[in-house]
């Protein structure tokens, strides 16, 4: 059974997060920067793992940078935007760095659902 993606909603999850470095190539769109995207992961440890962190002083959050490209990506997802209205953009953009773009977005999507930072909406009327 094949589906259409075009018509989904991507949402960041309650996920800390922060921007570094310089501003980079960007719509013109208000909020969007092009900086790089820095995924701030919380560990999370079993009681043997917390005392070998404490021990070693490992840090209790992993810094995870993001592709230029992811970094749009995460900047474009707001809760409005379509899948499809992401990819026009990210194509605007990109052109063939991120050719084809739709299965390039979709792959990225899926990467991020799996670290548990965005969920994917599906329309109304496929519901």
């Amino acid at each position: 059974m094949s589906f259409s993606w075009d018509n989904y909603i991507p949402v960041k999850l309650p996920v800390e997060w922060e921007f570094r470095g310089d501003v980079g190539l960007h719509p013109e769109i208000e909020g969007i920067t092009g900086r790089e995207v820095v995924l701030l992961i919380e560990k999370r440890f079993s009681r043997f793992e917390r005392i070998l962190a404490k021990i070693l002083k490992a840090p209790k959050v992993v810094r995870r940078p993001m592709h230029y490209t992811q970094s749009m990506l995460w900047e474009l997802i707001d809760g409005n935007r379509t899948f499809l209205d992401i990819c026009d953009i990210m194509e605007s953009l990109y052109h063939e760095d991120i050719a084809p773009v739709k299965d390039r977005v979709k792959a990225y999507l899926e990467v991020f659902v799996r670290l548990n930072v965005v969920t994917v909406f599906r329309p109304k009327e496929e519901e």
